[in-house]
């Protein structure tokens, strides 16, 4: 009798781990087929900036974000604050440091997913791409990133394009962006470390932002 009890409860044990098992495979399945956000990349991507939030602390302001509908500020690795500042299915921005954002755009390239990162610190800004398994994408394949004569009118000018590159031996430039159809902007925001006469004689010459095209990228498609 006491055997067969024991059996019994084996067997029971077994089965109970079974139906554990299947429902976690079955519920990882439902997640990995869900469509990927900015959400989930915020909350998952290993990123080097975003070692400054906690893993916790991203979910935390996630989670405030969708119950409360208003933004968290937590502290970061620098002791100071940070907080998302927009939060869409396919687009975040957060406020890293008082001089840093992150935005986090999910574009398609035919059926698959592609990430575009702008991580913007003091006016000049990285972009980056990765696929939907966070692996890193050469930037050249999707962005033609502006050259310096591209942000100056120089027809009818006194400034030939070699005292321009002489005058601005580097450059930075802000990218942006937003939910949707919003597209990339890139603003040159180099002449604000020049003197005053340079800021003088260039400023007049700079054109407005520019809005550079992503190559086979799209804005993604609701309910995909």
């Amino acid at each position: 009798m006491i055997v067969s009890r024991i059996l019994k409860s084996i067997k029971y044990c077994i089965l109970l781990t079974f139906c554990l098992v299947t429902s976690v495979a079955g519920h990882a399945s439902i997640n990995a087929s869900d469509p990927l956000t900015a959400s989930k990349v915020f909350a998952d991507i290993p990123l080097e900036v975003l070692d400054l939030i906690r893993p916790s602390a991203r979910l935390d302001m996630l989670d405030y974000y969708e119950q409360a509908d208003s933004m968290l500020t937590v502290q970061n690795a620098l002791g100071g604050e940070s907080r998302l500042e927009k939060v869409t299915p396919d687009y975040l921005k957060v406020s890293v440091t008082p001089v840093s954002t992150l935005e986090i755009k999910v574009l398609q390239s035919g059926k698959s997913s592609v990430i575009m990162t702008l991580y913007t610190t003091n006016s000049d800004t990285q972009v980056s791409f990765f696929d939907s398994n966070f692996s890193s994408l050469p930037t050249d394949k999707f962005l033609k990133a502006p050259t310096l004569k591209d942000f100056f009118n120089l027809k009818g000018s006194n400034v030939s394009e070699k005292e321009l590159q002489e005058k601005l031996p580097f450059t930075t430039i802000q990218y942006s962006t937003g939910p949707g159809a919003t597209p990339l902007t890139a603003t040159f925001t180099t002449l604000e470390t020049l003197s005053q006469d340079d800021r003088d004689l260039l400023t007049p010459l700079l054109k407005g932002p520019l809005t550079p095209q992503l190559n086979n990228l799209k804005t993604q498609q609701p309910n995909n």
